[in-house]
């Protein structure tokens, strides 16, 4: 059973400064959590870490699938080697894409922690990236999603044309993240 949504997405009050603690968990203020000096400040704590959920992008591998389906159609209609050549480049293009995909989704980590948030995602070439966006007063917060899973969305890019939304999308608990998140805004005001 899922636990009720206390208000509509995207719609809370900012929280009273009495209620702004972020966590609980006492630190020393001069140390950087395992693993990521160099990364963070000292001082800086972690607040969240998720991964997105392990679901098949099926839009994202729908041009791959379309060509491998004509492969597999065209090797069906032609006889003989040519036809079984077809087949196994149109059956070796789906496996490829989906493995490509279920790559990208396990190797994605994120972390929000009280300055920024974190997506680290592998490359194929240069090992994994990480990408910083520091959490600002300014910074737009947008929830996302349906049931099963959600988005946080804090920034966007534009490539061209083409506006992209950057954040912490596909995860199963964005409500949460998502106060994390404005609380961690609402504390620099």
């Amino acid at each position: 059973m899922r636990p009720p949504r206390a208000t509509p997405r995207g719609t809370e009050a900012p929280l009273p400064p009495s209620e702004r603690a972020l966590t609980e968990i006492p630190h020393d203020p001069t140390s950087v959590p395992a693993g990521w000096d160099g990364v963070m400040e000292p001082g800086e704590r972690i607040l969240w870490q998720g991964h997105p959920l392990r679901r098949i992008g099926w839009t994202r591998l729908a041009p791959a699938l379309l060509a491998a389906a004509a492969l597999v159609g065209a090797g069906a209609v032609l006889s003989g080697l040519t036809g079984g050549l077809l087949i196994t480049a149109g059956l070796g293009l789906t496996g490829a894409a989906l493995w490509a995909d279920r790559r990208r989704i396990t190797g994605t980590v994120f972390t929000l922690s009280t300055r920024a948030a974190y997506i680290a995602r592998p490359h194929p070439w240069r090992g994994k990236r990480l990408e910083t966006y520091p959490i600002t007063a300014e910074m737009p917060l947008r929830l996302t999603g349906g049931d099963k899973a959600g988005g946080v969305i804090f920034a966007t890019r534009t490539r061209g044309t083409k506006t992209e939304e950057i954040g912490f999308q596909g995860i199963l608990d964005a409500p949460e993240v998502f106060a994390i998140l404005r609380n961690a805004r609402e504390a620099l005001r």
